[in-house]
């Protein structure tokens, strides 16, 4: 699993990250708008959202090395390109095939590949919490070393540089998801059949709660990460204490994680939802009535923890309690909510703070969470019926 790791760790680092490091130069570069720059990211995790049902499917069908090694060699040429070719038309056509590639690298296919090659529930939420740590880390490593690689090298080399890493580690992770895919095949009888459609292959009964819970936990997440700084500058805050305190973001959800590494701290994939639901719950209520900075990190710090083990929690839910050989497409759906999520987010919080104050915000997201325990507690979705026992 530390090949597939690796992977996730470049991908995220240099697919989601990265970016906003790179925002500014590349907008004195091209001499336009900052949110005309923005709006290419956009781009991407629209295009990525759109494509990640379809993407899962393929990966259902035993593709997922096919796609993982495509995706990551296709992100290393697009990234050459968009350095060699800085224009805004470029910039755009650049980030709409590097949506395609956020769908076939990041981590839907990593966790189809160990959904499939571990077989028992604990031993695979361990290697699932492996994977995600590195994930985790990515904006640890990558935020500081944009910057550093800008500074040294200007954003176009910067970029080049990147895009070697992804070819590296793609290399390193096909060797890994082929091997893989050798010792854990997926059987004949249990592969989608190459006419599988959209509507056949429609999601099981509880499964459209999975998608609005998840999809409302990176909602504030997002959320929470657009408005972190201008909430803390509204309370007074200096700015160095404000990135020291998002600084914890990162730590804390690898933190979560890495809890669950641990066996004896592991559980149902029903009960740990609740868990990290009831921790989002806390953390938010902190951060809307905290009066001081320590308070005010100890939010932080919760919200964290909750919103790493939602990361975690989320493919072994849906491998656990649904046909483990539909689990692509289904992770695909719940890629596609997020995406959508993660793209909306800055918009509605920002709107949201600045017409209510930042603290009305985020008591929203704490009743809001408050409620979401209540519910997934009383009324969890129950296993698909059509899920083989193993």
């Amino acid at each position: 699993m530390l090949g597939i790791g690796a992977g996730q760790l470049v991908n995220w680092g240099v697919l989601y990250y990265a970016f906003g490091v790179l925002l500014l130069p590349v907008e004195r570069t091209l001499g336009v708008p900052q949110w005309m720059v923005a709006a290419a990211f956009s781009l991407a995790l629209l295009v990525s959202a759109a494509v990640a049902p379809a993407i899962g499917h393929a990966i259902d069908r035993g593709r997922g090395p096919l796609i993982m090694t495509v995706g990551g060699a296709a992100t290393a040429v697009l990234l050459g390109i968009w350095a060699a070719f800085p224009t805004l038309t470029m910039l755009y056509l650049v980030w709409a095939g590097l949506g395609l590639c956020m769908a076939s690298v990041l981590y839907e296919p990593a966790f189809a590949m160990v959904g499939r090659f571990v077989k028992d529930p604990p031993e695979r939420l361990r290697a699932l919490a492996v994977v995600t740590v590195f994930g985790g880390l990515s904006s640890t490593v990558f935020l500081p070393l944009t910057a550093m690689l800008v500074r040294s090298l200007d954003w176009r080399g910067a970029v080049v540089v990147l895009a070697a890493l992804v070819a590296v580690t793609t290399l390193i992770v096909a060797r890994a998801a082929y091997t893989i895919a050798r010792r854990a095949p997926i059987p004949a009888s249990a592969a989608p059949s190459n006419g599988l459609t959209g509507s056949s292959a429609s999601a099981p009964p509880g499964f459209g709660s999975v998608l609005f819970v998840f999809g409302s936990a990176t909602l504030a997440h997002a959320a929470l990460t657009t408005t972190l700084v201008p909430s803390l500058a509204a309370r007074g805050i200096s700015a160095t204490a404000a990135a020291f305190l998002g600084g914890l973001m990162g730590l804390m959800q690898v933190f979560g994680r890495t809890l669950l590494m641990h066996g004896s701290l592991s559980g149902s994939p029903a009960r740990l939802t609740v868990i990290s639901l009831v921790l989002q719950c806390v953390g938010m209520a902190f951060l809307a009535v905290g009066p001081s900075a320590p308070l005010l990190g100890l939010g932080i710090a919760i919200f964290a923890i909750g919103s790493g083990l939602t990361t975690l929690v989320r493919p072994y839910l849906v491998q656990t309690l649904f046909a483990i050989e539909r689990s692509g497409y289904l992770n695909g759906l719940l890629a596609r909510t997020q995406q959508l999520a993660r793209a909306g987010a800055p918009i509605a919080a920002v709107s949201i703070g600045s017409a209510l104050g930042y603290g009305a915000l985020f008591a929203l997201f704490a009743v809001h969470f408050g409620v979401l325990a209540i519910a997934w507690h009383r009324a969890a979705p129950v296993p698909d019926p059509g899920r083989p026992i193993s």
